[in-house]
């Protein structure tokens, strides 16, 4: 049955109408989908944008918390050297005065004979001998001859021993000293030296911890601990005040160092510990040692990581091992380093006392205890670069208004000093920079912690000391630079009157050869032989003249010559003469080449004829300034 034209054309309604509805159901689904996978998306990149943005401002913070944190530890430490600087310089001064005093108790007898007396006495008790002698100021041979009967009476009366005492006339004291004895035993191998001077140095050591407490006060931020008087012997403490480290002898045998925990308290002072039990204890190698051992060798400065272990440092005169839960740091042989040994392991002390924090939380206490060693280290460089830079600034400024012998020997001695800081500050520099650059390091130096990827704390605190030792760095640099630069000028002025000397020693010469020429027709004329000009009237007068001439006409040529020389021209130079690359040398119309004279050739050779040139016009000089100055450019 065939459809007719309108049933067909319905039909095609219909299903056009049905594919319609289908294809906008479709499409409206495809739209809800692509929504929902929108929106997902967008929550997604939103969700990882803002943690990226949040994880980059805590880093931010954490970066500029720790910066602050090191800023204010190293001015709060530069702050506390000055202070004890300030409090030595004081009690300085007091042991001067005291000093002085003590030179005014021995002009009054009555005041010093029984301190003789004392101090006689007080070396009779030491020695214990029946014969001894003593020595004093020649000025004190009255007083000493009186106390010498009441020291005798009273020393056996204590002792029971008969004592002979003599006085040396023969050797006294220096007039200069403020006083006091020297008593020696009856070989004179023995003697017990009580001059006031040295008394008043002992008084000063074992009085120091009450004059400071009585001066300046117990300290408010520290927490005393009592010292163990096995340690007396060796170091001293006081309220307040950093340990004042004695200097220890080396031994192959023992190492000695002194320990605090982690809460800042001092467990052991200078305790010595045999080398083999120590590197058991301590998971180390014996080469090791040589980096921390209190030889008073220099060794350069490293920073050892042993992962998850220790941490050796070696930085200028601090060795110490940073451990989990402790630092060791290790005694010096040397006295002068002894003394800033004490200042650091007083700084350590209120360091580790005082927990650091950074965005919030806790620094580790290897990380208080490192950053302690380098805000010493970096203190101490930034003293001496300051001490340099004064020292040879004012030298470098003097040598530049006159140059004198004994400056130049004291630059030459400042300057080996400065060179041997710049090459210490390099290698502090490099050691922090070699820290940065390993991973693995870095990782290993987490004690307290592990298997850590994130190392900003720790990179941004070497970071800072290590810009800060690079500036250091760079400050000692130019100061070398500064010296070299001063040496080249005054080698320079040096080599300028060494040419003049030469200059003057030149002239002298042809102002003698033009003698020597002119003498020479008289030497003719001289000898005995005829000539016949003996009978001429003239002949005396025309040899005298002709000589004269000579002698003029040679001088002035050769000082012709000589001031040719110096003059050092840009156009060409006498003796072969290079074409130049543009025409800025126009040859004059007058012949260039003339005929030298039969005289000049005698004395100067045939030599190499002169050539004239006309001088550069204004336009051709700018011509030659621009040509030397692109020269130097490049």
């Amino acid at each position: 049955m065939t459809l007719s034209d309108e049933q067909v054309k319905s039909e095609l309604t219909k299903m056009q109408a049905f594919i319609e509805k289908e294809a906008k159901e479709k499409a409206k689904e495809i739209k809800l989908k692509a929504d929902e996978e929108y929106e997902i998306e967008k929550a997604s990149i939103v969700r990882s944008e803002t943690s990226a943005i949040d994880s980059n401002y805590e880093a931010k913070l954490k970066k500029a918390s720790l910066a602050q944190q090191i800023t204010k530890s190293t001015i709060s430490n530069k702050t506390r050297l000055r202070i004890l600087t300030a409090k030595d310089q004081v009690l300085n001064e007091i042991f001067e005065a005291s000093e002085l005093e003590l030179k005014k108790l021995t002009e009054s007898k009555e005041k010093y004979l029984p301190v003789l007396t004392g101090l006689i006495e007080e070396g009779l008790l030491a020695l214990m001998e029946e014969k001894v002698s003593i020595k004093v100021r020649q000025q004190d041979l009255p007083v000493a001859q009186e106390a010498i009967v009441q020291a005798a009476s009273d020393f056996q009366e204590k002792s029971k021993i008969p004592v002979e005492i003599t006085i040396k006339e023969t050797e006294f004291l220096n007039k200069d000293i403020a006083g006091g004895v020297v008593v020696l035993n009856g070989t004179g191998k023995i003697e017990v030296n009580n001059t006031l001077e040295e008394r008043l140095k002992i008084l000063s050591e074992e009085a120091l911890p009450a004059l400071r407490l009585e001066l300046f006060g117990p300290s408010a931020t520290r927490n005393h601990i009592r010292i163990p008087t096995w340690y007396r012997s060796n170091s001293t403490t006081t309220q307040g005040q950093p340990l004042r480290i004695k200097p220890v002898t080396p031994n192959d045998l023992y190492v000695s160092c002194t320990t605090f925990d982690r809460h800042g308290t001092i467990t052991a002072v200078s305790k010595k510990h045999p080398k083999t039990t120590f590197l058991k204890e301590n998971h180390l190698f014996p080469r090791d040692l040589r980096k921390i051992d209190t030889s008073s060798i220099e060794v350069a400065p490293t920073i050892m990581i042993r992962p998850n272990d220790a941490i050796l440092v070696n930085l200028l005169h601090i060795k110490a091992i940073i451990k989990q839960d402790s630092v060791m740091v290790f005694d010096t042989s040397a006295s002068e380093a002894a003394t800033k040994l004490g200042v650091f392991m007083y700084d350590l002390e209120l360091k580790l006392k005082s927990p650091g924090t950074v965005h919030g939380h806790d620094l580790p206490f290897e990380f208080r205890a490192l950053e302690s060693i380098l805000v010493n280290v970096m203190s101490y460089l930034e003293t001496e670069i300051k001490l340099h830079e004064s020292s040879c600034g004012v030298i470098l400024s003097e040598l530049e208004d006159q140059v004198d012998r004994h400056k130049l020997q004291d630059l030459l001695i400042r300057s080996k000093k400065l060179s041997s800081f710049y090459q210490k500050a390099v290698l502090i520099r490099d050691v922090l920079e070699e820290l940065l650059e390993n991973d693995e390091d870095l990782a290993g130096m987490y004690l307290s912690q592990s298997n850590l990827t994130d190392f900003d704390d720790l990179e941004m605190l070497l970071e800072s000391y290590y810009r800060q030792c690079d500036e250091f760095v760079q400050h000692a640099g130019s100061l070398l630079n500064d010296i070299k630069a001063t040496e080249e000028i005054v080698n320079i002025i040096l080599d300028a009157n060494r040419n003049s000397l030469m200059l003057f020693e030149l002239k002298l010469t042809v102002y003698t050869l033009g003698f020597t020429v002119a003498t020479l027709v008289p030497a003719f004329y001289g000898m005995n032989l005829k000539n016949y000009i003996e009978e001429s009237n003239f002949g005396f007068g025309s040899i005298v003249v002709i000589s004269l001439i000579q002698g003029v006409l040679i001088t002035l040529m050769n000082y012709k010559k000589l001031q040719k020389v110096q003059k050092l021209t840009m156009m060409g130079t006498r003796g072969s003469v290079k074409p130049d690359p543009l025409p800025l040398h126009i040859p004059s119309s007058k012949p260039a080449i003339r005929q030298r004279s039969f005289i000049n050739k005698l004395f100067f050779g045939p030599g190499i004829a002169r050539r004239k040139f006309d001088r550069p016009t204004s336009k051709e000089k700018d011509v030659i300034w621009r040509m030397i100055n692109d020269e130097k450019l490049r």
